[in-house]
């Protein structure tokens, strides 16, 4: 059964990779034919803006020209000399950007000979005016000048009508391909985070499988008490091959989280992207999907952090040594000064003990333990926290210790909601949450990281709670770590 488990886990976490590579794949295609349709946009506007340009040039020169031939002014002659040097460059110009579209081509040949032909006309009476000093126009030739000036009108137009019409067709292919891009990347992250749920709860329930198979080997060799003798050395195997599955576990899950962060940042990297890019060109719906989608990788950031932690209780454990509890919960309190101000709570501490610990965890313990007590508080009440301990002699359900020896039993208690104590299991479990999310932060890791901490620290964690009254969490450690430990 756990080789089947361990077997449909692997399969899940290689799917996943492989569609996160996927996902990052046709997502940096989509992104690089959204970035061409755009450039493709903006090269039309400027080209349109441009035979504007081209427009307005000549019917400044056209003006210029007039006015001179009016007035004899140099003003008028030398600013027409000046835009007259312009046209031909700025003809040139669009020309050269439209040069892959041959028949732009051809319409240009159009638009110079007319421009050409109308500039010889103005060039002409403007020479007369420069000789003689008064405007000569033969009768007739103002209709010519006027049906020259418009064929060169109507050239740019035939010109800016082919342009706008690509310029809608282009404007078209872009906002499809940002319509396709979104639908891409909701469609990816949506698989993507159902098949890493898949991975999360394969492992949970491998973990569950491998606790179980520890606790019937415990009842067996209870039972078995008589035999111990004869059975010793396949008990020491069998628990040294359990502790390597365990450790393996530990380091898949680690790794696991590990290399999903890389390809999640680029989904929010490309997200970010294009809501910077993009968002702007959206309606109201690719909006939304837009946020549904950054919400949903910003939660699957948020689980794989909660993951890593609970995996590094044993990937990152430090050795044991005499640790000062009340030094400890000092810091932790420094570390939530903050939220016990917001919140307007109180923690009342009692002389701790120092006992052989990992300072790391003992650190992170109280710190989830008293951040829980502050959160969950009435919203008419301010929070009431209380740390004690207790020494006294017993025994722990620990295979390894049989014999009575000294504990410290510490509770933290505050006035909060509380909760029914038929999900006492349910609480100190990965991911398992007794509230929505809109009701009260977190992922539900906190807990299941404090019982995994006690575990290590060979001790037991449990909770007492009425609805409406407030909980408290007893905490049973050893004072003093064996050798082995």
């Amino acid at each position: 059964m756990a080789a089947k488990v361990g077997g449909t886990l692997i399969l899940a976490f290689l799917a996943s990779i492989v569609l996160l590579s996927v996902i990052g794949v046709v997502s940096y295609r989509a992104v690089q034919t959204l970035i061409a349709n755009n450039e493709l946009v903006k090269h039309t506007q400027d080209v349109l803006e441009d035979l504007q340009e081209v427009r307005t040039i000549v019917i400044q020169v056209e003006t210029d020209a007039r006015g001179y031939l009016l007035r004899g002014d140099d003003v008028y002659l030398n600013a027409y000399q000046n835009d007259l040097i312009q046209i031909p460059l700025k003809i040139k110009a669009v020309r050269e950007k439209t040069r892959e579209n041959h028949s732009h081509q051809q319409k240009f040949d159009v638009l110079e000979k007319a421009v050409q032909v109308r500039l010889e006309l103005l060039k002409e009476y403007v020479d007369k005016r420069q000789v003689l000093g008064v405007t000569v126009i033969p009768p007739g030739q103002g209709p010519e000048g006027k049906r020259r000036m418009d064929a060169v009108r109507a050239a740019l137009d035939d010109i800016a009508k082919d342009e706008r019409a690509l310029f809608l067709e282009r404007d078209r292919q872009s906002r499809e391909s940002s319509r396709q891009l979104l639908s891409t990347l909701a469609l990816s992250l949506f698989g993507a985070f159902a098949l890493i749920c898949l991975v999360f709860y394969l492992a949970l329930r491998d973990i569950r499988a491998r606790r179980e198979n520890e606790a019937r080997l415990a009842a067996a060799r209870d039972e078995l008490e008589g035999r111990v003798r004869e059975r010793t050395a396949e008990l020491s195997e069998l628990n040294v091959e359990l502790e390597r599955s365990n450790r393996e576990l530990q380091d898949f899950a680690f790794v696991a989280s590990h290399d999903l962060q890389e390809p999640l940042r680029k989904i929010q990297a490309f997200g970010d992207r294009l809501r910077t890019v993009q968002g702007p060109k959206f309606d109201d719906q690719g909006r939304d999907y837009l946020d549904r989608m950054n919400n949903s990788a910003g939660r699957m950031h948020t689980l794989i952090n909660d993951l890593l932690g609970y995996s590094r209780v044993t990937t990152k454990a430090q050795p044991f040594e005499p640790t000062d509890l009340n030094k400890i919960v000092d810091g932790v309190l420094g570390d939530l000064e903050t939220r016990i101000d917001e919140t307007g709570g109180k923690v009342d501490v009692e002389n701790l003990p120092t006992i052989d610990a990992d300072q790391t965890q003992m650190g992170q313990l109280f710190q989830n333990l008293i951040a829980n007590a502050l959160k969950f508080k009435k919203e008419d009440l301010a929070p009431k926290v209380s740390v004690n301990s207790e020494i006294f002699k017993g025994e722990l359900s620990s295979i390894s210790r049989s014999m009575p020896e000294d504990l410290v039993r510490i509770t933290v208690s505050d006035n909060g909601i509380g909760f029914d104590e038929k999900y006492l299991d349910r609480i100190f479990t990965p991911f398992q949450r007794l509230h929505g999310r809109n009701e009260y932060e977190g992922t539900g890791i906190g807990l299941a990281v404090c019982r995994k901490i006690v575990e290590r620290h060979g001790g037991s964690l449990t909770a007492k709670s009425t609805p409406g009254e407030g909980s408290t969490f007893i905490v049973v450690l050893p004072l003093k770590q064996s050798k082995e430990k």
